[in-house]
């Protein structure tokens, strides 16, 4: 528009001295130059709308850049706090992993520690076990070289009597018994002892004398034939019997033989301990008899 205004001043100016041809060919340079001036208008204003359009479709693109930009950043915020997040729970995980790990150190650790202490214990024990069963063996071998010896004793000493068939011993389980059939002891119905049994229990008495390591029980047996007549009075049963017989020898080496009496033992057993069934009076015989068994010391 200015640049239009100039030419026709220009014109206007230079009028009164331009001839008319030369005033058509500017006239008409003048329509050349304002239809290029329409064309530069026209290009002008299409560049501008261009350009607004594309500063347009640029804000556009920003904006949107923008917004992408805000939800990146808040994705990468969440994001941010989740890892935080994730990492606070990982890290107490793994310190729960770590105090698992040492519990089950310490578990396997105890578990050792016991099971070293068990096996220790055991090997203790079974050391023990076998002191004691060493111990025990070399005991019994004592314990049976010693019977032995008594036994040896006991048929040394009362040879006589054993060859007269008036004692038998006999050895059974680690006990010795010295058998003695009540005629060469008491006389039929009677408690005390006879002069001729009293010689037996003296000898009797010597060979127990020096058999210190046991205890001694003396046992007085009868048979099933009840006690009769006037005897009855003083004896009732067969067992009254029995006990009085048993505590008379007790009596006779407690004063002969020197026996320790803490050492003996008194019972009687009556008629219901038979070494033979009372259907004879040769079995009868073998049931009424006075045994002195020698047992562990109590």
């Amino acid at each position: 528009m200015n640049k239009h205004w100039i030419i026709l001043a220009a014109l206007v100016t230079f009028s009164g001295c331009v001839s008319a041809a030369r005033f058509k060919g500017q006239e008409a340079k003048l329509t050349s130059l304002q239809k290029e001036l329409g064309t530069t208008k026209a290009d002008c204003s299409a560049s501008t709308q261009a350009a607004k359009k594309n500063a347009d479709d640029l804000t556009t693109r920003n904006n949107a850049c923008a917004e992408q930009l805000v939800s990146v950043q808040k994705s990468n915020k969440d994001l941010q706090e989740s890892l935080e997040a994730n990492k606070g729970e990982l890290s107490r995980k793994v310190s729960d992993l770590i105090k698992e790990k040492d519990d089950l150190s310490q578990k396997l650790a105890d578990s050792a520690n016991e099971n070293a202490n068990i096996r220790k214990t055991k090997d203790e024990e079974l050391a023990k076990t076998m002191t004691e069963k060493k111990a025990l063996e070399e005991a019994k071998e004592t314990e049976i070289a010693q019977v032995k010896k008594n036994y040896e004793d006991l048929t040394a000493g009362l040879k006589a009597e054993i060859s007269e068939g008036a004692v038998t011993i006999t050895q059974l389980k680690g006990k010795l018994t010295v058998n003695m059939v009540d005629k060469i002891l008491f006389e039929s119905g009677m408690a005390e002892v006879h002069p001729a049994g009293k010689k037996i229990l003296e000898n009797v008495g010597k060979v127990l004398s020096g058999i210190a390591d046991k205890d001694i029980r003396i046992e007085g047996h009868t048979d099933n034939i009840p006690i009769g007549g006037d005897l009855k009075y003083k004896y009732p049963t067969n067992w009254e019997l029995s006990v009085a017989r048993a505590t008379a020898v007790a009596r006779y080496l407690q004063d002969n033989a020197k026996i320790d009496p803490k050492r003996m033992i008194v019972a009687g057993f009556g008629e219901y301990r038979p070494v033979s069934p009372n259907d004879t009076p040769e079995h009868r015989t073998l049931n009424r008899r006075i045994e002195i068994v020698l047992v562990a010391k109590e």
